[in-house]
């Protein structure tokens, strides 16, 4: 099921993915009302590669902040800077979205960059990181992240994220979606995972006791399936020996008849 309501788990979910990140204060408090149903992430580029989290944070002197969720710089380290909706997508239209309402759907990422200066490794890994991380913990693939030019190009003439694939991008949040295969569990199913995990961990691990008496030898499961094998192997060749012998002794009896 989608999520519904303020994505108060942003934080959360983001250092989760390995992201350096960095709490805004008092992000939980801001945004222009709460959300409906979350459909993706709008992808951005801010226009200079100096925009500090704060202007993301308190907007323009033509336009109130927040303008978007999450401030991405050229380092790679992610601020969540609010959690409500926030200004960012304006008019557009892509499909299975609300024309001109992609403000109350989707949570906007805007990265520190001119869109002409390229993307350092840095922050392209992170910009994929962010993504994968917020629509694993929304249940969607990567078809639901976008670019603005993608909503808002034909209306608004946008263009950002500029230099930047966004197919190629998509293929890249799919495969950093792959690889985390146990964070597309839901919280109550990790837990319950990593203590089985925990369990056969103890169990291959463990030493335990020989159950011979008087024996003080511990191992592990392992190393008592393994002593039995050498074990059986031992006796097995040890018949095969004796089988040798009597078959020689049999057949020396029968000569002496």
């Amino acid at each position: 099921m989608s999520w519904t309501g303020d994505p108060v788990w942003l934080a959360d979910v983001l250092r989760e993915e390995g992201l350096r990140v960095v709490e805004f204060s008092d992000w939980r408090e801001r945004g222009h009302g709460d959300f409906g149903e979350i459909w993706g992430v709008i992808a951005h580029h801010t226009g200079s590669s100096r925009t500090p989290a704060s202007e993301i944070a308190y907007g323009l002197p033509t336009l109130e902040g927040p303008l978007s969720q999450v401030h991405l710089a050229r380092d790679g380290t992610v601020t969540v800077v609010a959690v409500g909706v926030a200004w960012h997508a304006g008019r557009g239209a892509w499909p299975g979205l609300p024309e001109d309402n992609a403000n109350y759907h989707t949570i906007g990422i805007e990265a520190a960059n001119n869109g002409t200066e390229g993307w350092s490794s840095a922050q392209y890994d992170a910009y994929v990181g962010c993504c994968a991380a917020i629509l694993r913990r929304l249940g969607h693939g990567a078809d639901r992240v976008i670019g603005h030019k993608e909503w808002a190009g034909p209306k608004q003439g946008k263009w950002d994220p500029g230099a930047m694939d966004m197919d190629l991008f998509r293929a890249d949040v799919a495969d950093r979606l792959k690889g985390g295969a146990l964070m597309a569990l839901s919280d109550p199913e990790q837990r319950e995972l990593l203590d089985k995990l925990r369990r056969v961990h103890f169990e291959l691990t463990y030493g335990f006791q020989s159950r011979v008496s008087d024996s003080e030898y511990r191992d592990t499961i392992a190393g008592y399936v393994l002593n039995a094998d050498a074990a059986d192997y031992r006796t097995e060749q040890r018949l095969k020996a004796l089988e040798l012998k009597l078959d020689r002794l049999l057949t020396a009896a029968e000569e002496k008849l």
